[in-house]
């Protein structure tokens, strides 16, 4: 495996690891109700056979190409063929607003495309040439993928390839303005892959291999360099998609997976619904059990000094805490053992032999954490960014401290600092700097935007911000540009505070507002379903379920989960109380008001609901 690790590019990593784990499955798909696999040396193969017609229409080293597609087996097939060729993948999802794939295809000099079908070709018709395109589904008016896949292989070569080579231009999400593509090399990806998956404890020898589920978008760079290293690790990555996840979760059986908070919110919400639907005793069972799992376990990291803390305690107050754990620990390990079985379902509904999750894209809000640990699923959160390849930091199977991002990857560099790029101490909040050979190159031909994130002794400004605790993890706040200013001069991180919102099974999502206002507000997001249900519990006349949104006893339903989540908690400082809201039949729509990884495009959404803000705070 060492040699894996230390390959210098993409082509070399993959051409070890199909030496030694070449009749092992590499990729599974459903076609219909059918299975389909590959194994490694199969995949190489067509490896060879895409590269070789590929070289016959004329790609060559450092040619720019679109791959405008989602999830699917074909599309790691062809970005390692591209890297065989020392080529330039520009992807996006097949979902991206057309004004924004023409954008990428012109500024990032493409010359040809794979495309997920026929009618992707519109955005980009004035800047690629049809002969050049090529088409995953079936396609009558261009290529088609397996007319590449049946090529002979004969021109099949691989291009020297050097480490400080670009492999991709990945265009950020675009939360404001045009997005900008984050230049990576081989470099770049092959320190992810190195320090990333040794921590993953793959089963590299025997018979049996690991399976990851794949459900994230493959184009964005989380997901992407997850498969990379399921690659370097032998395992075999089975390409789901939403409509089928609850249904490939039993029946694939995956033993990791990477996701976002978002998908696990979105478990533990079917399992509290369901839940509601149990009569008393059993609901009242569930909650019990789950609470002293929950006890039993905090006490177990307190007395293994794994309990996530900011600052050292002085002594007393930890010694306490000691002394309360050495008689909690024993007094629910009885219980806490049975309520592990009891809540066996929930891990066979994820498919049962699930040894962990990375999970990305924002951190996972506690009761989520809180929860999937109590049943018995190991979610270890890691922060990254497109940036960085993406990886930065990350729990770990032997470092999980939760409500964290965990500690930095191998080789990598944290420091925390203050507006004018001075260093802070533990426990201080700052904005994140990280330095490694993960950082990217630079953005593509924008080096007024690159010098800007860019020192000139190589640390990348992140624009989050965070603090890094007594003992070295990670805890991200919130991003510096989404950080709310009020009138007083008070800084309000708000992703925190819509974290605690979203926690009620009422609300999509959640909205702070307030910038160079005296308070903060919150737009309030409820999805149709859920209003229908509010409305037949509290036996309302309600027909059109958008003036629900307006009645008195919904209005006061809300307000009261306002004043018990946030404004009555001493979680929060008294500048951070939401002074008002208002709320919005429906939810943040993923490719418009949310990015395709689920972050909020607040600037988007701000001037969206100009209207209703103006409304809150009697503007005209």
């Amino acid at each position: 495996m060492k040699s894996i690790l230390y390959s210098k590019t993409l082509p070399e990593m993959v051409e070890e690891a199909v030496k030694i784990y070449n009749k092992r499955i590499i990729q599974s798909y459903r076609d219909d109700d059918k299975i389909i696999t590959l194994t490694y040396n199969e995949f190489y193969q067509n490896i060879k056979n895409v590269v070789s017609y590929l070289r016959k229409i004329k790609v060559k080293k450092q040619t720019k190409i679109m791959i405008i597609s989602d999830n699917r087996f074909e599309w790691l097939l062809t970005d390692i063929a591209l890297q065989f060729l020392g080529a330039i993948d520009v992807p996006r999802s097949s979902t991206t607003p057309y004004s924004e794939i023409e954008f990428i295809a012109k500024h990032s000099d493409s010359e040809y495309a794979f495309i997920e079908d026929d009618k992707l070709y519109e955005p980009i018709k004035n800047i690629i040439d049809e002969k050049n395109v090529v088409v995953f589904n079936k396609t009558s008016n261009f290529r088609n993928f397996y007319e590449l896949l049946k090529d002979d292989g004969q021109m099949f070569k691989k291009e020297e390839i050097f480490p400080e080579d670009i492999a991709t231009i990945i265009y950020t999400s675009g939360t404001t303005g045009n997005p900008k593509g984050v230049m990576l090399s081989h470099k770049n990806f092959m320190h992810n892959v190195r320090t990333i998956t040794p921590l993953i404890k793959f089963k590299t020898t025997g018979k049996t291999q690991d399976v990851a589920l794949s459900i994230l978008p493959i184009w964005h760079i989380f997901e992407r360099t997850f498969e990379y290293v399921c690659i370097a690790g032998g395992a075999q990555i089975f390409y789901s998609n939403i409509k089928n996840f609850a249904k490939d979760l039993v029946t694939i059986k995956p033993t990791i997976m990477s996701a976002v908070p978002r998908i696990w919110e979105h478990v533990y919400r079917k399992i509290i619904d369901k839940m509601k639907n149990e009569n008393i005793f059993k609901k009242t069972l569930f909650y019990i059990f789950l609470n002293i799992r929950a006890l039993q376990l905090n006490s177990y990291r307190i007395l293994t000094n794994r309990d996530t803390r900011i600052y050292r305690e002085n002594y007393k107050t930890r010694f306490r805490k000691i002394l309360f754990s050495l008689i909690l620990f024993p007094l629910f390990l009885v219980p806490s053992s049975l309520a592990y079985f009891i809540f066996e379902p929930i891990r066979d509904n994820l498919g049962g032999r699930l040894r962990g999750a990375f999970t990305g894209g924002g951190m996972i809000p506690k009761y989520i954490d809180n929860f999937f640990n109590s049943v018995g699923i190991t979610l270890l959160n890691a922060y990254g960014m497109t940036e960085a390849s993406p990886g930065i930091s990350s729990r770990r199977f032997d470092h999980n401290f939760l409500y964290t991002a965990g500690i930095p990857f191998d080789d990598t560099l944290i420091s925390i600092r203050d507006e004018n790029g001075k260093k802070l101490k533990c426990g201080q909040k700052g904005i994140i700097f990280v330095k490694g050979d993960q950082v990217m190159k630079g953005y593509y031909k924008n080096p007024e935007e690159t010098e800007k994130v860019l020192t000139s002794d190589g640390w990348l400004n992140t624009g989050d911000i965070g603090i890094i605790t007594h003992d070295g993890n990670l805890i991200i706040l919130g991003r510096a540009k989404d950080t709310i200013v009020l009138l007083g001069g008070e800084n309000v991180e708000p992703e925190r505070i819509e974290e605690k919102i979203e926690e009620n099974e009422f609300i999509s999502s959640a909205v702070v507002v307030g910038d160079d206002e005296k308070d903060l507000a919150a737009l309030i997001f409820v999805e149709e379903e859920k209003l229908k249900e509010l409305i037949k519990n509290f036996r309302l006349n309600i027909v059109n379920i958008k003036e629900s949104v307006e009645n008195i006893k919904i209005k006061e339903f809300y307000k009261n989960l306002i004043e018990e989540k946030i404004n009555q908690s001493k979680d929060f400082h008294p500048f951070e109380k939401i002074k008002n809201f208002k709320i919005v039949a429906g939810k943040l729509n993923i490719g418009t008001e949310m990015t395709e990884t689920l972050k909020k495009r607040r600037k988007l959404i701000l001037e969206k609901y100009r209207h209703i803000l103006q409304d809150i705070y009697g503007k005209k």
